[in-house]
């Protein structure tokens, strides 16, 4: 189906953009991203056994909490796009909103795999804190007795940190297993057939430019 064809309408085209980001199967990004899921484990491994950060952690607040993980989210959201060459840029102005619908998806497909990990780090941290950390320890280092709550903090800014340091870490994943697993069969097939209506565009520019 020509995707311009759906293009009626805003909910057409949030209709059309769920479509696709399900169809990417946002999900399988986190296998391919094996070396930034080492990077991100040893950087909240740092946040668990660092007795500073229970401090830092449990002194900052939901909200403050909050502004780091969302800046560690989109920093490695863009990272992987960037860095893997996932961004479109068309030349041809008859493809420009489809390639702005296209790139909405890899956003959200991209940004959706790395929730995954972070919710994934984020349980494995909480584990790893309550198992390790003695509550009578955790309540000396703080100079007030511990609770759950506490741990929740520590694992929260723990996988932040290691959001961040996964971002670093997945400039060293394969570029074409990461943009394997972040497109369908079917988007790959749409960005070659783009790619060829965009690179005959510029053949028949350069064509009326010689001729000129």
């Amino acid at each position: 189906m020509d995707v311009r064809l759906a293009l009626t309408g805003r909910r057409g085209r949030l209709r059309l953009l769920s479509g696709m980001v399900r169809a990417n199967r946002p999900w399988r990004l986190v296998p391919s991203l094996s070396p930034a899921i080492a990077a991100a484990a040893a950087g909240a491994a740092f946040g668990i056994f660092y007795s500073n950060i229970w401090q830092l952690a449990t002194a900052l607040g939901v909200g403050r909490q909050i502004t780091v993980m969302a800046v560690a989210l989109v920093a490695m959201t863009a990272w992987l796009i960037l860095d893997n060459g996932l961004w479109e840029s068309r030349r041809n102005r008859s493809l420009r909103e489809e390639m702005l619908l296209s790139n909405a998806s890899t956003v959200l497909t991209v940004a959706v795999g790395v929730v995954i990990m972070f919710a994934l780090l984020f349980v494995i941290s909480l584990v790893t804190v309550v198992l390790v950390v003695p509550p009578h320890y955790l309540g000396t280092t703080l100079m007030r007795e511990s609770g759950f709550d506490d741990y929740v903090m520590i694992a929260w800014l723990s996988t932040s940190m290691g959001t961040v340091a996964g971002a670093l870490g997945s400039g060293f994943a394969d570029d074409g297993a990461v943009r394997q697993a972040a497109y369908s069969r079917r988007e790959q097939e749409r960005r070659a057939r783009l790619d060829r209506a965009d690179g005959s565009t510029d053949d028949r520019t350069a064509d009326r430019a010689g001729d000129a």
